[in-house]
């Protein structure tokens, strides 16, 4: 107690701001977040541009998402440290990593699951079991007709620049960009055919077979030329995508719903 003591008074010595910085890492090395995050917004209100501001940043958004489980308040540390040290480029990109984690839209950690099912016979004509593999971003899906696999496949995601890139050997495709923000749009190419995205919704409410989800993002999926159909994408926080549907002028109709998630130990 006595040495703590002591530590403290140097750190007092050295410079207020000094001492909130350090004393941040010491109380989240001793697992103590309130104290923590406590330092080093304190640090940061009086020195926002400091060099090791992007770090500190990231830290309280850290403790803020994983610890706290508050996005509002990560993303507000997340922003910044984006937004305010374009020299530093590694802080920078784990920044915008972690804007893509809080709320995290489309988990792609190793061992996660789903099952979907067609919504019209509840998967007694098709089932779809997904995995996330060890290989970052890689998840890996059999499709079953019955209890026969007719077809077995491996998808590549990527986040990175604000979005959730699907890869495959024609390019790189954001599916989700954020902020998530209603009524936004970007346009994409596939081969010659245009493709828009639009943020149908970001607060979206949508029940499955697997239950009732919150504060969804509702994707809209379209070929630019074409006006009387389209699809659309429920994708909820910490679980993914949880329901496909084909819609049109005046209907939505289900195709696939999640029946079921969870995480391989």
């Amino acid at each position: 107690m006595r040495s703590f003591a002591l530590a403290a008074a140097a750190l007092l010595l050295a410079g207020c701001d000094t001492y909130h910085f350090l004393s941040g890492t010491i109380q989240e090395d001793a697992r103590r977040p309130v104290q923590a995050v406590r330092h080093y917004e304190k640090f940061l209100a009086s020195r926002p541009k400091d060099p090791r501001s992007c770090e500190v940043r990231l830290r309280a958004a850290e403790l803020y998402r994983a610890t706290f489980g508050r996005c509002e308040e990560a993303r507000t540390h997340y922003e910044a440290a984006a937004r305010d040290f374009p020299k530093q480029p590694a802080c920078v990109t784990r920044a915008k990593l972690g804007l893509l984690k809080c709320p995290d839209y489309f988990p792609t950690d190793p061992g996660r699951t789903w099952v979907y099912v067609d919504s019209a016979s509840g998967g007694r004509a098709m089932r779809q079991e997904s995995e996330a593999m060890v290989s970052s971003g890689t998840i890996q899906s059999g499709l079953f007709a019955g209890d026969k696999r007719i077809l077995l496949k491996s998808e590549r995601y990527e986040k990175a620049d604000w979005s959730v890139w699907r890869i495959d050997k024609e390019g790189r495709e954001p599916i989700l960009r954020y902020p998530y923000n209603e009524a936004m749009t970007w346009t994409v190419k596939r081969g010659k055919i245009s493709v828009e995205y639009l943020v149908a919704s970001s607060s979206a409410a949508v029940t499955v077979k697997a239950g009732t989800f919150y504060g969804c993002v509702k994707m809209r999926e379209r070929e630019a030329a074409n006006r009387r159909s389209w699809k659309y994408d429920y994708y909820c926080p910490g679980v993914g995508r949880v329901k496909t549907s084909v819609a049109g002028p005046g209907y939505e109709n289900p195709n696939t719903e999640l029946l079921r998630f969870g995480k391989i130990d």
